[in-house]
């Protein structure tokens, strides 16, 4: 059965926030995004809707509360508006009686409540004021005020619907410890309280409370430190002060009794809470408060809690991070939870993700909820985020690629470069094959907006079943389903590699995937690099290997591949020679020898013959290679806004500049 949960969010003008809108909020949610990009502002804003438990005076915000980004801030009207709407209460009269007045919406049911934050008053222009008053006035807080309504009345008042539809916060457990030993503050304290003890039972153990401490004080030595104490106060302060110390170890009263009860960690009560580790001590007043949320349900004191916790890893080992989480997303259904922990989003449902980032507009939002995957690409998706600690959640850009071979090269060609992906937050992701369409559907539009690019093989030639242009064909169906038909077609119109025409066209091709992010090579990532990097292809296999016939093998190989046309058989017996040894293993050592190359040297002595094509518009075009570098080249101008490589005109030298 589906319980009551939020279905979508929209935050203007509030702290990291210009205009946020997520529209799918999925159910549970895992929010997750680097530190400072306002994932608990996200839920401070939900708790100035609907947290019973936050006074009005906070819901006045000050001026630390308003995005930086808004010219003026408060003095210039500023409006701060936090609409959240809640689904999943069509079975549930009660919910429906309780949200009448602010249901917008019956299939499916769905209400929703809005915080507004503006001026009484609007604020005058400069010449208005100036007019008016002879100088500006500026509004200040206090000419602000708030309202909460459900709905689209503004006079639907949901002060009595926060009361039984309320959000409870759970901190980030940084330090619960000093919450545990102070009763005001101790969940403990709201589970006792309401226990219904026996009143004979509490008055017979007070009884034993006092003849206990009548025992122990009865001791003369403990009579002669209280009478020395007593003597000492009386010199200091003397008789005005009446107080006499008095040692006991509780308060023998049956309704303060209660009071002394303390949770211990061992069924000794020896260990106290403040005795155990920081994490464990964190889990504790977790488990205390979620234990009061389960009690106040049976009572019935709430139509519906959502609850949200706030970074629960903290001070917890990578394998509690990921037990505490799916027993959370076990027992709370409507669970909103916030984390910077790759642990935890590792093992988080691929539908389950807001992933907030920080831009130059305020944070933005994205959210997987949308996301039209088979059951199983869900599965196998979950499995890679897990098995890659989900770096692909906290990337700035993705570049997905077939194997290792590109995982290696790709980095190594971007440090040569002077383009530090690490640095800049780029992410390469292995797709382990050539089935990219899960993670460009999880990166895309309907899934995490995450700047993406695919780089595949060409696989131009026949293969064993005949079949040619593999590459093409799997990029056109990564496409819109317009451009796809068109580009099968032209695709299958392709002439014999022998034709002159041919290479021109099938650029023409890739220039048009490449509009959608997807680089296409000519062949294999070894081969296609051979004409641009002969000496380190050699040299990395060389230090791999002392066999002779496998260095001539894979040395003809790298010559062939700048002959014409290319002897298919010279091929593949250099790229056999590289399989035996490992592919990942021969690109790993081959990026120690590329990410040192001078490549705006190499690039432009390239013969531009080696790609075949004859209508050049940037020099990346020289070369069967150039995917690779026009793949970097559009994750450098999406990152840092400028191309990967500044190129000096034709006939002058790099040092000329």
């Amino acid at each position: 059965m589906v319980s009551l949960h939020f279905s979508r969010i929209e935050v203007t003008n509030f702290r990291n926030f210009r205009h946020l809108v997520i529209d799918r909020f999925p159910s549970p949610a895992v929010i997750v995004g680097e530190n400072g990009v306002g994932k608990s502002n996200l839920l401070d804003a939900l708790r100035l809707v609907l947290d019973p438990a936050l006074p009005d005076s906070r819901r006045l915000l000050r001026a630390e509360d308003i995005w930086d980004g808004f010219p003026g801030g408060l003095a210039a009207g500023v409006e701060v508006t936090v609409v959240v709407e809640l689904q999943g209460y069509d079975d549930d009269e009660d919910a429906k009686g309780l949200l009448g007045g602010c249901t917008i919406g019956t299939s499916p049911y769905t209400a929703r409540l809005t915080y507004r934050f503006a001026p009484r008053r609007p604020a005058n222009t400069e010449k208005e004021q100036g007019e008016a008053t002879g100088d500006t006035q500026p509004l200040t807080s206090q000419d602000y005020d708030f309202v909460v309504f459900g709905g689209l009345d503004e006079g639907e008042d949901v002060r009595s619907i926060r009361r039984d539809v309320a959000i409870r916060i759970l901190p980030a457990l940084r330090d619960a410890e000093s919450d545990l030993q102070s009763w005001r503050r101790n969940p403990l304290r709201e589970l006792l309280e309401h226990l219904p003890l026996d009143p004979a039972n509490l008055k017979a153990t007070a009884d034993a409370v006092a003849s206990a401490v009548d025992q122990l004080t009865a001791d003369p030595s403990i009579d002669t430190l209280q009478t020395d104490l007593g003597s000492r106060l009386d010199d200091m302060l003397g008789p005005r002060l009446s107080v006499e110390p008095t040692l006991g170890f509780t308060s023998s009263q049956p309704d303060e009794l209660v009071r002394a009860v303390r949770l211990f960690v061992d069924a000794d009560r020896r260990r106290a809470v403040s005795e155990s580790s920081l994490g464990s001590a964190n889990i504790i007043y977790l488990a205390l408060l979620l234990e009061v949320l389960r009690r106040q349900r049976i009572d019935d004191q709430f139509v519906a809690t959502l609850v949200a916790v706030e970074e629960p890893e903290a001070h917890l080992h990578v394998a509690l991070q990921r037990k505490l989480f799916h027993y959370l997303l076990r027992s709370e259904p409507s669970l909103v939870l916030t984390t910077h922990s790759p642990h935890i989003a590792a093992v988080t449902p691929v539908k389950s993700f807001v992933v907030l980032r920080a831009t130059a507009d305020g944070s933005v939002g994205a959210s997987t909820a949308d996301l039209t995957l088979a059951p199983q690409q869900a599965e196998d998706l979950e499995r890679y985020i897990d098995v890659s600690r989900a770096e692909i959640l906290f990337a700035a850009a993705v570049i997905l690629v077939e194997g290792l071979a590109e995982l290696y090269v790709l980095p190594s060609l971007a440090k040569a470069a002077g383009f530090d992906l690490d640095g800049h937050g780029v992410i390469v992701a292995s797709a382990h094959g050539t089935d990219f369409r899960p993670f460009h559907e999880l990166l895309g539009d309907r899934g995490l907006r995450t700047p993406h690019f695919i780089v595949t093989d060409g696989d131009s030639a026949p293969n064993k079943r005949g079949r040619v242009e593999a590459g093409l064909k799997r990029a056109a169906a990564l496409t819109p389903i317009a451009e796809h038909e068109s580009l099968k077609e032209r695709i299958a119109a392709l002439p014999n590699q022998a034709d002159a025409d041919y290479w021109n066209q099938r650029r023409s091709i890739c220039e048009k995937l490449e509009t959608f992010g997807i680089f296409v090579g000519a062949e294999t990532l070894e081969a296609d690099v051979c004409p641009v990097f002969p000496s380190e292809m050699e040299e990395a296999f060389n230090e791999l290997t002392t066999s002779a016939p496998a260095r001539a093998d894979v040395r003809n190989g790298i010559e062939n591949e700048t002959a014409s046309p290319v002897d298919a058989d010279i091929r593949a017996a250099m790229l056999s020679r590289f399989s035996a040894r490992g592919k990942g293993r021969y690109a790993q050592r081959l990026a120690s020898h590329l990410e040192k190359a001078n490549l705006i040297e190499r690039l432009n002595d390239t013969d531009p013959a080696d790609s075949g094509t004859t209508e050049l518009t940037t020099p990346y075009d020289n070369l069967r290679a150039g995917y690779l570098f026009r793949a970097l080249d559009a994750v450098s101008q999406a990152i840092r806004t400028e191309p990967l490589l500044k190129f000096p005109p034709r006939g002058q030298d790099a040092d000329e500049q």
